[in-house]
């Protein structure tokens, strides 16, 4: 299983990947908000894939209280 600091620095670099091709190096803040804004233009423009971004935001909250309750209590 991942620890909650394996997580962040996936995250972290996914980031990273994100500005270097599409964002600005200097603003996390706004690539996280235009990757996420991008993800959501994907779940609506290709339904092929069956994504509900809502869906999985919501998911994912359930995942992130769930990890850090489980960091908590370790």
């Amino acid at each position: 299983m991942l620890a909650n600091e394996e997580r962040a620095d996936r995250g972290r670099k996914m980031l990273e990947i994100y500005a270097h091709k599409f964002g600005d190096p200097y603003d996390p803040s706004a690539n996280l908000t235009d990757l996420l804004t991008d993800l959501m233009h994907t779940a609506v423009i290709q339904p092929d894939l069956g994504l509900e971004f809502n869906t999985s935001l919501r998911m994912a909250n359930v995942h992130f209280e769930a990890e850090t309750e489980e960091q908590l209590n370790t």
